[in-house]
């Protein structure tokens, strides 16, 4: 009797996982995986997902992982075998009663294929004997020897820690990706070649598909609504991390499943330090607030900067210092298209400085790309339609104890660009009426 109710259970869990798996359509997983063989035809990728959470703490998938597949389980694999042009997800075995106590989970079998859309779906114990299989027959097997990435992780960070963690005497591990690739050699033979997916990978993400621009838009929509709130509510007296806290409210309660990254509010003398993240400053009377914070929607990110007074409204000194880098800013927007580049409009953003007396180098790249991670992969190389931005040039004075940033992200389109986070104001007059109106202090 309790194995039949369990049972039935079971069944209606994978009915509802299929819909929460493929949520935005599946097709797009599957073009992506059908895109990835193709550049790597006559070979074989293999994939971690995230590994499972250690502590009471949301499980999120590692990026490229969803990417490929939109599955969110844990310690999952996943076999391209581009010889045969075939999926194969491997996923661990069901634990008894794992979902009374936990919830909906997807587990090898026919039910999960139907979800997913992937070839085959089995049980993770298969995984040697399939990639045995195969291992004569391929010519070589990829896999990324990049940092796995989940929700606040930038991949420039993670090599940093990986790599101190590896000269640590007194850890000295190899990172994840280097100890899996290391386990591959061991037990496939040491004639397996073995490539780095990630390049491809990289490329790919680079230029978004429709469904991630609809997602990155709804991320850049739930990152203003949240720093608006934030603007409007300051006020001398409160923190730095009441700011952030009132934010990140509105991103959740708006769907997003929570930050991008860490907050960065820093006021006053903490304006000045461009990757401030304390946020324990109580704010005083004339104050500049310099917030950088972002909206996570279903693994797509806005990036979102704005620099506004505590007391509601710029001394004559801030904003004039305000408007050189609006300036800034805007000439930038300007000269964001396909053929671009990076280079491009680091030059516009000087160019622009320059006559206002501010033309010292920013201790930050005035952009980067944007999306599955706020400081997202990819080449520097000239920009094309669908590739997304975050645009935030600076100036930082620390003699004045004073910084100014302007950030929002930015889809380039066919013919110039979209700003993603348009709906948090920048403009003086328009700030100074946002904070005159009742926020939640």
């Amino acid at each position: 009797m309790r194995g039949a109710a369990l049972g039935a259970i079971l069944l209606g869990c994978i009915s509802l996982q299929a819909v929460l798996c493929a949520s935005g359509d599946a097709s797009f997983f599957a073009a992506r995986r059908q895109a990835l063989m193709q550049r790597i035809e006559g070979s074989v990728a293999v994939l971690q997902g995230a590994a499972g959470t250690r502590a009471y703490t949301r499980f999120r998938q590692d990026n490229n992982f969803y990417y490929l597949t939109g599955v969110e389980e844990p310690d999952a694999l996943l076999l391209l075998d581009a010889t045969q042009h075939r999926s194969i997800l491997f996923l661990p075995a069901p634990k008894e009663d794992a979902e009374l106590v936990e919830g909906l989970r997807l587990f090898p079998g026919p039910d999960a294929r139907k979800a997913t859309g992937i070839d085959e779906v089995l049980d993770l114990s298969r995984f040697r004997d399939e990639m045995e299989k195969r291992k004569k027959t391929f010519q070589f097997l990829f896999t990324p020897s990049s940092p796995y990435e989940t929700a606040a992780t930038s991949r420039d960070l993670a090599l940093k820690h990986d790599a101190a963690q590896q000269r640590d005497a007194w850890d000295g591990r190899l990172s994840r990706e280097a100890a899996f690739e290391k386990n591959l050699k061991e037990k496939l033979g040491r004639s397996v070649r073995i490539r780095d997916l990630a390049p491809i990978l990289d490329a790919m993400r680079r230029i978004k598909d429709a469904q991630e621009i609809e997602r990155l838009r709804e991320a850049g929509r739930i990152g203003a609504l949240g720093l608006k709130e934030a603007m409007r509510s300051a006020a001398p007296g409160m923190y730095e991390y009441q700011l952030a806290a009132l934010a990140e409210y509105l991103f959740l309660w708006h769907g997003a499943s929570g930050p991008a990254f860490s907050p960065l509010v820093g006021s006053g003398p903490n304006a000045r330090l461009w990757h401030y993240s304390l946020n324990h400053r109580k704010m005083e009377p004339g104050d500049l607030v310099v917030m950088d914070f972002g909206a996570d929607y279903r693994y797509y990110q806005s990036d979102i900067a704005r620099t506004f007074p505590v007391s509601g409204r710029f001394s004559e000194e801030q904003a004039k210092i305000y408007q050189a880098v609006l300036h800034a800013q805007k000439a930038v927007l300007a000269k964001v298209r396909p053929g671009a580049t990076f280079e491009a409009l680091e030059e516009a953003a000087r160019g622009a400085l320059k006559p206002f007396g501010y033309d010292t180098p920013m201790p930050h790249r005035v952009s980067h790309y944007v999306g599955m991670s706020s400081h997202d992969p990819g080449e520097d190389e000239p920009f094309a339609a669908g590739v997304v931005l975050a645009v935030e040039p600076g100036v930082y004075l620390p003699d004045k104890n004073l910084g100014i940033r302007i950030e929002d992200t930015v889809l380039v389109t066919g013919e110039g660009c979209e700003i993603l986070s348009a709906d948090v104001p920048k403009e003086i007059a328009e700030i100074e009426k946002l904070m005159a109106e009742r926020g939640s202090r």
